[in-house]
C-alpha cells in the first residue's frame, strides 16, 4: 500500500520559525535605527520651522518671541534661549530617543541658532551635514 502524508512535520515546523527568528533578530536593530532616525528629523523639522516662526515675528517686534514654542512630543523636549537680536532653539531626546547616536555622535542634543548655526560644534553629522 501507498501512503501519502501532508502537512509539515514539527521538525519542518520548527526549522521554519527558527529562520523566522533569525531573520528578525537580525534586522531590529536596523529598524530601530531608522526609527531613530526619523525621529531626529521631526525635531529637526521642527526647529526649522520655529526657527522660521521666530524670524517672521522678529519681522513685525522688537525682538524675538519666548512664547512661540513647538510642544513636546514623547521623543524630545524642546526650549528657547532669546534675546532682543538672538535666539538659541534646543531639542533634547528623551526616552528611547535618548540612545540615538550617528557615527559614534551622540544627538541627544540638537540646537539651531538665530543665524542658522546648528550644533552643537562637532555634531554636523545629527543634521546630515
Amino acid at each position: 500500500m501507498k501512503r501519502s502524508n501532508y502537512g509539515f512535520s514539527l521538525i519542518e515546523l520548527m526549522i521554519v520559525i527558527a529562520v523566522i527568528t533569525i531573520l528578525v533578530m537580525l534586522s531590529y536593530p536596523s529598524y530601530a535605527n531608522f526609527i531613530r532616525k526619523a525621529n531626529r528629523a521631526q525635531a529637526q523639522t521642527a526647529l526649522l520651522d520655529w526657527a522660521n516662526r521666530q524670524e517672521v515675528w522678529r519681522a513685525d517686534h522688537p525682538s524675538y518671541s519666548n512664547a512661540i514654542n513647538p510642544a513636546n512630543t514623547e521623543h524630545y523636549t524642546y526650549s528657547i534661549v532669546s534675546t532682543a537680536t538672538s535666539f538659541t532653539l534646543t531639542a533634547t531626546a528623551i526616552g528611547s530617543q535618548a540612545t540615538d547616536t550617528e557615527k559614534g555622535v551622540s544627538c541627544v542634543t540638537m540646537t539651531l541658532l538665530q543665524d542658522g548655526t546648528t550644533g552643537p560644534a562637532g555634531h554636523e553629522q545629527c543634521w546630515g551635514e
